[in-house]
């Protein structure tokens, strides 16, 4: 028998309608159609859909991690998925719902647990423990005042930040937008010869991914420049606002 191709099984997956001879072939067809369920299966959880996905029981070293993270008695040890009747003995259940009632802040361990409990399991569990473990924490790392160059009054400054994910943002605050063209901000050597333009901003604040190969040491200082709508990608010469970053010393802690 010729089962139906992977693509006929992704539309499927998909809830695509498909050409007669392949709905007859997976009506009939416990191999494809349990293919089919198991990808619909990936399908609704990236959907967020869990209402139409089939849940697995969790291991029961998920509820060993909720009991550790919330510091509960011996007696609450075993995984309440696999008690024998639905019926729980009260001591346990009244000091659960103490702990609850006293602890109303959980942790990033305590959420890594529940979602895992509740959603996921297998390879899709390990996927989503690693994803919440990945605390994105913004750090910034240099500053700077900008301070306006000849011919122009607006003031400003500029922060580099970095997350827990290595992505560097700049994060710039221009005062009023004076340029009579746009303003496009750069990052320059000391030179003045070499530069990296990141992008265009107005007044207020914005934020610019820094390219991963910029290097802010040989790259250090900041330009807000008037740029003449003339199609040039160059420095137009002009420049509203600049400073040089400058490290942010680590904080003990």
């Amino acid at each position: 028998m010729q089962h139906l191709d992977p693509g006929t099984v992704s539309m499927a997956a998909l809830d695509e309608p498909l050409d007669t001879d392949s709905q007859v072939h997976l009506d009939g067809c416990d191999a494809c159609a349990s293919e089919v369920r198991e990808l619909n299966s990936v399908v609704l959880a990236a959907r967020g859909d869990f209402a139409g996905a089939t849940l697995e029981s969790p291991d029961s070293q998920v509820w060993a991690a909720i009991h550790q993270e919330l510091g509960l008695q011996p007696a609450l040890s075993t995984d309440p998925l696999t008690y024998p009747s639905p019926v729980q003995d009260a001591t346990p259940v009244s000091e659960l719902s103490q702990v609850r009632a006293k602890k109303r802040t959980f942790t990033p361990k305590f959420l890594i647990a529940a979602v895992t409990a509740g959603a996921l399991t297998g390879a899709g569990a390990l996927w989503a423990v690693q994803q919440l473990q990945a605390e994105v924490t913004p750090t910034v790392v240099a500053q700077s005042q900008l301070d306006p160059l000849d011919g122009f009054t607006a003031a400003g400054s500029a922060s580099v930040v970095t997350t827990g994910d290595g992505v560097r943002t700049l994060q710039i605050t221009v005062t009023e937008d004076q340029a009579e063209g746009y303003q496009e901000v750069w990052l320059i050597a000391p030179d003045l010869a070499q530069m990296y333009s990141l992008g265009v901003v107005g007044g207020g604040t914005s934020s610019l991914v820094i390219p991963d190969h910029v290097d802010l040491a040989a790259f250090p200082i900041v330009d807000v420049s008037d740029e003449p709508l003339d199609g040039d990608p160059l420095h137009s010469g002009v420049s509203v606002l600049r400073g040089t970053l400058a490290a942010q010393a680590a904080q003990a802690g």
